[in-house]
């Protein structure tokens, strides 16, 4: 509230500056096109023919596709084209300037970019429509830009399109060339190899048949020659063993020795009818000699038949050697026809593979040919306009309201902050709780009392100055004069206070001192000491600020005698005591100026006035300097039962209060609190006062300082 015309203030002039630009702004006009993007355009050549370009409704599902397809709209390459065909670059209007100015056509890049400016793009969620939206000051040329726009996106994605199915035709034709060789190469390398090996009229998989027949056939005679092998060679040894016992040759049981067998048939017969004849005859009848020489040709003809079948057997198992030799030599020769084969088959399967693999190729490579050579004629995209855009009839920017309510919630912001920035700054005092939280107790709260020569002034503004702040003519007796008053009341709350604070105790003497000039302390002290007094207490009232002093100025008395004559030897307490004119108030002036104030404070002569004034009086007020000027107050504060700060509202600041308080509990005094002095009643403890800061002690100037007739309350 104490900022709150410059709030208002600040307010109202960032409304009105910003009404004011919103005027001036140019109107700005916003043309609209709908486009879509189709995920399944036209295929008049079918399913079946995919398009070289790319499978666009594969990436249409995707967000990426999205975004890709909204910055290429949005992109320089489609903005140049506009420019190019509009000629936007040699076009002053363009720009914002008059057709009658000067004007250099700019680089086709800086017009791009400009247009860029001017586009925005907006999506529909959910769907796969989006919004290409262009503003400009003129409404056709803003209609024609989003027209155009689209265009050139359209005629860009064909191009685009386009310029890779061109792509993809070239390469396809230089692979089909090459693979047209690949395949005359391939398929050449396997006739010759057809050739080669005789495989036109027998393939080579009927050649293994045969091959592997022929050798099983090997196979099973070579076993069975070789098992006639080792029978001969069995019989040719049987008859080699039977040279030496030719009875002993037994048939094999094939017939073959059936002249044998029966040789020995015969020779065996002889034999037991030898045996039986010698027994009858003996060896030397004549029956017995003819039968020895018929034993004997019979023996002769079975070695002779040996001999032949030895013969014979031999003769046979050479033959049977033979023939085993002729075909482990044929069935070799097989085997190894047999791998030769396998390796012509491993080479036919490579040049057939080859030759098969060039076919395919070959065909697909000119089928995609074809398919590509027919899309080039299809001239298809996958985006399309729904709706073009519009002339539009009416401005969107700008918005004359919104930005008036804009202006008024930022100049409320902007004062809101200025005023928060001003308190911030502000370290004055402005009412009791900010005294109080720096630790110091607020016994009562003075309000402005202004002197009477302000009410010579005339007009509304001074008489309601006066009705808010009040007129007397002696500041420091307004208890006395005024005793209906606010002050005189306030003067009385700070009695009450002082007198319950130490009821069966009460302090006797005290202290009145401020932390800065100027606070009101004198004033202060005056009035609570009269107010103590029409209690019906007997106080003095001592002048001990030895520097600056004012009491004797605020109950019109004579300077010449004082304490300092009392603290000299000079004069007793009773010969300087002075009555006022008020019942049982007595005054003590400073007297003559020393030179050693602060010396003098110390003294022993000081304690005795002190105890001297105490005995005799229930009350004891000592006016003292303030804390920030010189030492005297902190050297009488401790001497005394309390002290009393006087801080000037919307004057002192909170760190002169805070290094009051410091100096004062520094040297141990008993600090009874303070009295917020020179509070508008109007505004309670928060109402608003410039004021400076003074030095308090300069010697030439501190003595000699009188204050003006008419001044307020503040100015002790």
């Amino acid at each position: 509230m104490r900022y709150r015309w410059w709030i208002i203030f600040t307010a109202l002039a960032v409304t009105t500056l910003v009404t004011l630009w919103t005027f001036r702004l140019p109107k700005v006009y916003q043309a609209t096109v709908t486009l879509e993007y189709d995920p399944n355009p036209t295929s008049p050549l079918g399913s079946s023919v995919e398009d070289v370009g790319g499978q666009v409704s594969h990436f249409l599902m995707s967000r990426e596709f999205f975004e890709t397809q909204n910055l290429i709209i949005q992109s320089r390459a489609v903005a140049e084209r506009v420019v190019e065909h509009l000629g936007l670059a040699d076009d002053p209007t363009f720009f914002g300037q008059e057709r009658d100015t000067d004007w250099a056509p700019v680089a086709k890049e800086v017009a791009a970019q400009r247009l860029q400016s001017k586009l925005t793009l907006d999506p529909i969620e959910d769907t796969r429509l989006v919004r290409l939206k262009v503003r400009d000051t003129d409404p056709e040329r803003a209609a024609t830009l989003a027209n155009m726009v689209a265009s050139a996106y359209i005629e860009k994605t064909m191009e685009d399109r386009l310029g890779s199915t061109a792509a993809a035709a070239e390469w396809l034709a230089q692979q089909l060339d090459s693979t047209r060789t690949q395949l005359n190469e391939s398929e050449h390398a396997l006739h010759e190899f057809k050739k080669q090996y005789n495989v036109l009229s027998v393939s080579v998989e009927n050649r293994q048949n045969l091959l592997a027949e022929e050798i099983r056939e090997y196979n099973e005679r070579l076993t069975s020659i070789r098992a006639r092998r080792i029978e001969l060679e069995a019989r040719l040894g049987r008859l080699k063993a039977a040279r030496a016992h030719p009875e002993a040759v037994q048939g094999n049981g094939g017939g073959e020795d059936s002249e044998l067998d029966a040789l020995r048939t015969e020779l065996r017969s002889k034999v037991t009818e030898g045996a039986a004849l010698a027994v009858r005859y003996g060896d030397s009848h004549p029956t017995m000699l003819e039968l020895k020489g018929e034993i004997a040709a019979i023996r002769a003809s079975i070695n002779d038949e040996i001999e032949t079948l030895i013969k014979i057997a031999a003769d046979d198992l050479k033959e049977a050697q033979a023939v085993e030799t002729g075909l482990s030599k044929v069935q070799n020769k097989a085997q190894k026809a047999g791998m030769d084969l396998n390796l012509r088959e491993i080479e036919y399967s490579r040049l057939s593979r080859q030759q098969e693999s060039n076919s395919k190729l070959y065909d697909l490579l000119l089928q995609r040919t074809a398919e590509t050579d027919l899309t080039r004629l299809l001239r298809t995209t996958h985006v399309r306009v729904v709706d073009r855009a519009l002339v539009p009839k009416a401005a969107i920017s700008p918005v004359v309201s919104l930005n008036v309510v804009g202006g008024v919630i930022g100049g409320l912001l902007l004062g809101f902050g200025l005023a928060f920035l001003l308190h911030q700054l502000d370290r004055r005092i402005q009412d009791v709780p900010d005294v109080e939280r720096l630790g110091l107790t607020i016994l009562g709260v003075f309000p402005r009392v202004a002197g009477s020569s302000a009410g010579s002034s005339s007009g509304y503004s001074a008489r309601r100055k006066r009705e808010r702040v009040g007129e007397v003519e002696n500041l420091d007796q307004v208890v006395h004069s005024h005793p209906m008053s606010m002050a005189a009341e306030s003067c009385r709350t700070v009695r009450t206070n002082l007198m319950f604070m130490a009821a069966e105790s009460p302090n006797k003497t005290m202290v009145v001192t401020s932390a800065n000039p100027k606070d009101g302390k004198t004033t202060v002290a005056t009035n609570i000491a009269i107010a103590m007094a029409q209690s019906g207490q007997h106080v003095l009232l001592v002048d001990t600020d030895l520097r600056r002093p004012r009491i004797h100025k605020a109950f019109n008395l004579d300077n010449r005698i004082g304490l300092t004559s009392v603290l000299l030897g000079q004069n007793t307490l009773a010969q300087v005591t002075r009555d006022v004119g008020i019942d049982k108030l007595s005054v003590v002036t400073c007297g003559p100026l020393p030179p050693n104030p602060a010396e003098l404070l110390h003294t022993k002569q000081f304690a005795r006035f002190l105890e001297e004034a105490a005995a005799q009086y229930d009350r004891v007020i000592f006016d003292s300097p303030p804390l920030h000027a010189v030492t005297d107050a902190a050297i009488l504060a401790p001497q005394c039962g309390g002290a009393l700060l006087v801080v000037r509202a919307q004057a002192t600041t909170r760190d002169a209060v805070i290094s009051a308080i410091r100096s004062l509990r520094d040297v141990h005094a008993n600090l009874l609190g303070g009295v917020l002095n020179d509070v508008e009643p109007s505004r309670g403890a928060k109402g608003y006062r410039g004021g400076g800061y003074y030095h308090y002690y300069r010697a030439e100037e501190y003595a000699s300082e009188d204050e003006p007739p008419g001044h307020s309350q503040s100015a002790a």
